[in-house]
């Protein structure tokens, strides 16, 4: 477990299960419409079981990671999921979202982060992540992280393509 204070906020984060299903579920549950929306391009107020075993990595594809404050509950969630792409090289794609009230304090940032380290500490080349062009935070915090990042423009979303290469080894999380 990697225990993070970032702008007063302490949270932890640890590695994600199928045992967290249920507190996944009330997290996704407890999100706004909006956040929702932008996490998912849709509402999911009511997680479906095969979202939840994708979630959790019950269906052992994901790498997941989860952030709780204090008190464990879950604030933030985020996962990456490797393939490889036509070129052969091993390339991530990754989701991340916060719980409403702890956006803005660290919690995305540190899932995101975490998330490329262990990406690239199994080899991935690039880090591939679909953004609804109106997350104007999800994208300011990846040109932070990122300001090299490709974009190209879809019917619907901004795909951004980030190199791993210079990414340090991955931190792991009990």
């Amino acid at each position: 477990m990697v225990r993070t204070q970032q702008d007063r906020a302490e949270f932890m984060l640890s590695a994600g299960s199928p045992a967290d299903a249920e507190r996944v579920r009330d997290f996704i549950a407890g999100l706004s419409l909006r956040s929702q929306f932008l996490r998912f391009f849709a509402s999911v107020a009511t997680p479906s079981s095969s979202l939840l075993r994708s979630l959790t990595s019950a269906d052992g594809r994901a790498d997941v990671l989860i952030a709780a404050d204090a008190a464990g509950a879950l604030v933030g969630h985020g996962m990456v999921v490797d393939r490889t792409a036509a070129d052969g090289r091993r390339i991530s794609d990754i989701g991340v979202v916060v719980a409403d009230r702890w956006q803005g304090r660290g919690v995305g940032s540190a899932l995101l982060s975490a998330l490329a380290r262990r990406a690239a500490g199994r080899g991935s080349a690039e880090l591939v992540m679909d953004v609804l062009p109106e997350n104007a935070r999800m994208l300011a915090m990846i040109d932070r992280r990122w300001p090299d990042a490709r974009r190209s423009r879809g019917r619907d979303s901004v795909t951004i393509r980030a190199s791993l290469t210079d990414s340090a080894p991955a931190v792991p999380l009990a």
